[in-house]
């Protein structure tokens, strides 16, 4: 199993605009399993973990279906927040973000659930 270390940090409020979308939580939802939280859980990447980040995803990114009509899609990494809760990592065509900067998708508010504030570290293991 891979692992992606990281740094919590604020976002920008727009991850939440996107897995509010009826159609983006469905896709979640039939291709990972859980119904997201209407938010997201960014993670700044270690510099150490930031070059394995795109061979995950070459390897491991699932495309969420576009409905028509609709013009900006994602893909998904599966992915654990350890020690226990089941994510994804939501890559969206359009971003406003690095490519070292990560929004987690989870059924339940990461952030309550394992106490973390901005600058905390987190492990991230990649499902395969």
């Amino acid at each position: 199993m891979r692992t992606l270390r990281g740094m919590v940090t604020s976002g920008l409020g727009q991850g939440a605009h996107f897995m509010s979308v009826p159609w983006v939580q469905d896709a979640v939802r039939g291709l990972i399993g859980f119904t997201p939280y209407p938010g997201t859980l960014n993670v700044r990447l270690d510099p150490e973990t930031a070059g394995i980040w795109q061979r995950i995803q070459d390897d491991h990114a699932i495309s969420l279906a576009l409905p028509p009509g609709e013009t900006c899609g994602a893909r998904l990494v599966p992915v654990v927040v350890d020690p226990d809760v089941e994510a994804a990592v939501i890559v969206p065509d359009v971003t406003h973000h690095g490519k070292n900067l990560l929004e987690l998708v989870a059924p339940i508010h990461i952030r309550s659930r394992l106490g973390l504030r901005d600058d905390d570290f987190v492990t991230l293991s990649v499902r395969p």
